[in-house]
Parts: structure tokens; sequence; C-alpha cells
């Protein structure tokens, strides 16, 4: 069993685009590693993983020319991790919000803190989700609940992240 962890504590885990290409590297090299039969994605500190680095998207909004390049590295990491043969676990605690709900659900199953916070901030921002919550959300909660999530940036707890089929298990921190 192998352990991906997120390593950018002090920014809570936020997706830049260096992190973006280092975790599609290690995924690559995890896929190529035939003693690995799964693989446990963590995030290091206090948290899963924020979401998109926003110092980053204050910059690209000054210059959209950066966005597509941007989604494309989210989407390739995401895209590896999903298609990699062996099980997939994120652990997850503190916050998993917007990619980080999606990196998450990128994984077979997730694990999750009773006390982690959940949810979708991209409607908080007016953007529309890069990294595939549209898609994998309604297929993990249905569409009644995707639709919630996705329009009001309603956070769930980690125990309520169970209750909707988000999540596999909750425990304590």
């Amino acid at each position: 069993i192998a352990t991906l962890r997120l390593n950018r504590p002090d920014a809570l885990n936020a997706l830049s685009r260096e992190l973006l290409s280092e975790f599609t590297h290690a995924v690559a090299s995890v896929e190529r590693d035939e003693s690995i039969k799964a693989l446990v994605v963590r995030g290091a500190g206090r948290g899963f993983c924020a979401g998109a680095d926003l110092l980053f998207f204050d910059r690209v909004f000054d210059d959209l020319s950066q966005l597509p390049d941007y989604v494309r590295a989210l989407n390739d990491a995401f895209f590896a991790l999903e298609s990699l043969p062996i099980p997939t676990i994120a652990v997850v605690h503190g916050y998993a919000l917007a990619g980080g709900m999606e990196l998450m659900m990128a994984c077979d199953m997730a694990i999750v803190a009773d006390d982690a916070r959940i949810g979708d901030q991209h409607a908080n921002f007016g953007l529309i989700p890069g990294g595939g919550s549209t898609q994998r959300l309604p297929r993990r909660v249905g569409m009644p609940r995707a639709m919630e999530l996705l329009t009001t940036g309603r956070w769930l707890s980690g125990s309520e992240a169970v209750e909707w089929g988000l999540a596999l298990r909750s425990a304590p921190a």
C-alpha cells in the first residue's frame, strides 16, 4: 500500500499548478510499480485539500490565458488517479472543498473524519466546477443532492457525507 500525501500544509494543500504536476507524476509512478496494490491519498497539516490555489486565481483573473492549462492539469491529475487499476482511498480530515472534494471523488472510496468539512465552493465565486464534480457528484449522491451542493456552497460534515453516499465511513479525527 502506498500513501500519497499532499504537502502544502500552510496553504491547506491548495492545488497549485506545481502540486498538480507533482501529483500526476507521483500517480504515474504508482501505476508503474506493480508491487503497489492500493493507494491512500491524504493531506498534510490541518486539512485534506482546500481546492484550487486562490492566489493563483487572483493572477488568472488578470490573465485568463492561464486558465485552460490549469484546468487541463487539474483534470489530468484527477483522471490519472481515477484510472489507476488499483483501489484508491481518500483519507479526509479538516477541509475537502471544491477541488479538494473533486480529488476525494476521483478516489474509489473515502474515509472521512466525523468533523471534516466537505463541499463545493465554486458557486460562491460564480464559477463552474472544472475538476469533475458535475459528473462524479451525481453518480455518488444522486442529482437532487448534487445540485444542492453545486449550487448553494453548502458544506457537509464527515458523518453527513457518509449518510449522503459521498464517503464510505467516518471516524473521530
